[in-house]
């Protein structure tokens, strides 16, 4: 009687998918100064996730290089102008672009391009960086961006991107972004910070954050437009 409970307990653990963290990232705090964050409840992320056996949900800092990233402040809000249909909720929600969690079940996908992906802060702040990746644990190494722009808006996020209220702050064609990659240009403000798609159809974004400094709401918003060009580097 034991060896067959064993037996089945055997079967059981290896035709169980399993859902698993492979960088074992801390929970940042909940607070920075008057930044205040998301809500991030990893059970629950986990439990939704449909991981394919892959990685699941690994946390997204709150506060990196003590700077707050201002895509997970609890008010900031995630838009896109379109979603490869038949997953949601389970992987590739919109809402995924700023949830807190990498990894592909939180992923978003985009639908058509050209296309965009974006994150409405709440209010103008200072923004000079971006890190995002197609998969943070690199589980797949597919559905990778590589002719982008980012765009920056303080007043309207227009769902034009070449209309002018939007400011362009880098321009990407080259290698594909595969792994969590940063994006540095020079300070900006923004309320809204896009990620314009021209060619890469089913792109993947499993989470975006922006920083802009220690107190980037603190900040004198202007109307000046300028373009200027980013250095790259990959975070290893």
């Amino acid at each position: 009687m034991k060896f067959t409970l064993y037996c089945l307990l055997v079967i059981l653990i290896t035709i169980t998918p399993m859902v698993s963290a492979v960088h074992n990232e801390e929970k940042g705090p909940e607070k920075f100064g008057r930044y205040v964050f998301k809500e991030q409840d990893i059970d629950a992320a986990t439990k939704a996730c449909d991981a394919g056996e892959k990685p699941g949900p690994e946390f997204v800092p709150t506060v990196r290089d003590k700077e707050p990233n201002l895509a997970l402040l609890k008010d900031a809000k995630a838009e896109a102008s379109s979603l490869l249909g038949g997953w949601c909720p389970q992987r590739h929600c919109t809402e995924y672009l700023n949830d807190g969690f990498y990894n592909n079940c939180r992923s978003w996908i985009i639908g058509a391009v050209p296309g965009w992906a974006q994150i409405d802060i709440g209010e103008v702040a200072n923004v000079n960086r971006i890190i995002f990746g197609s998969d943070h644990s690199q589980g797949f190494t597919d559905r990778m961006a590589a002719d982008f722009d980012i765009l920056v808006a303080t007043k309207i996020a227009d769902a034009n991107s070449e209309a002018n209220t939007w400011e362009n702050v880098y321009t990407h064609k080259g290698a594909p972004i595969s792994k969590t990659t940063e994006i540095t240009f020079d300070d900006v403000e923004a309320r809204w910070l896009r990620i314009h798609i021209r060619k890469n159809a089913d792109a993947r974004i499993d989470e975006i954050e922006i920083y802009g400094g220690n107190d980037p709401f603190a900040v004198e918003p202007t109307d000046k437009l300028t373009t200027v060009w980013g250095q790259i580097k990959i975070n290893n």
